[in-house]
Order: structure tokens, then C-alpha cells, then sequence
């Protein structure tokens, strides 16, 4: 059941950055902020509910399958990442660069734990 969750949450969360990287392109294009309250915030914390559960498993995850190239370190850094690029996403003057190099990290991490979950040989409950 575990593994199922984590490849859920991660499935869930490479959507959310799917979808920070268009909200950014289209903040850059048109130059307009969104209101915190009516739009950020309710989107924030969504991404902040997946995010609390997929760091606990992924984490758990890791502990129990030891995975080469994946450390709790990498999760954490990418637990940060998501959390500012959440928000960072709905302003038009945050750093291209900066935002796409997150974004890069991020979705790297993410890649690299599916494809450690899909190799790993250990039971649905890590």
C-alpha cells in the first residue's frame, strides 16, 4: 500500500510542477500577479498537502530500500524547492534562471525516485 501512495504522490506532484512551470510561462508573458488570498494560497496549500505525505514515504522509502544515487538529503532540498516555486511561480519577475534550474532539480528527483520504486524488488508495504 505504501508504494502505491508514493508513486501516487509523485505521479501528483510532477503534475503540480508540470503545472508551476505553465503558470510561470504565462506570468511571464502577460506580466500579471494573481491575488495571494483568492489564488495562490488556496493552490499552495494543495501542493503543500501532497507534499507533507509524498516527503514521509519517500523518505520511508528510502530508509527501508537504500537506493543507489538517492539520499533523504535530495528529498528534503527537493521538499524546499517545490515549497518556493509554489509560490514563486505566480510572479513574473522571479528569476528565470533560478526558477527553471528548481525546476530542473526537482524534476530530476522526481524521475529518479519513480524509476527507484519501479526497480526496487521489495514489497508493496516498505
Amino acid at each position: 500500500m505504501d508504494k502505491m501512495q508514493l508513486v501516487s504522490a509523485t505521479k501528483k506532484l510532477k503534475h503540480y510542477v508540470m503545472e508551476m512551470d505553465h503558470i510561470y510561462e504565462h506570468a511571464r508573458e502577460t506580466g500579471e500577479e494573481k491575488d495571494f488570498y483568492t489564488v495562490i494560497k488556496p493552490f499552495v496549500d494543495e501542493v503543500h498537502f501532497v507534499l507533507e505525505e509524498w516527503g514521509e514515504l519517500a523518505k520511508k522509502f528510502i530508509v527501508t530500500s537504500h537506493p543507489k544515487h538517492l539520499y533523504i538529503q535530495q528529498i528534503d532540498a527537493t521538499i524546499e524547492n517545490i515549497k518556493e516555486i509554489s509560490v514563486q511561480a505566480f510572479f513574473p519577475k522571479t528569476s528565470y534562471s533560478r526558477f527553471k534550474h528548481r525546476l530542473h532539480s526537482i524534476h530530476y528527483i522526481l524521475e529518479k525516485l519513480h524509476s527507484e520504486i519501479n526497480e526496487s524488488k521489495f514489497p508493496q508495504n516498505f
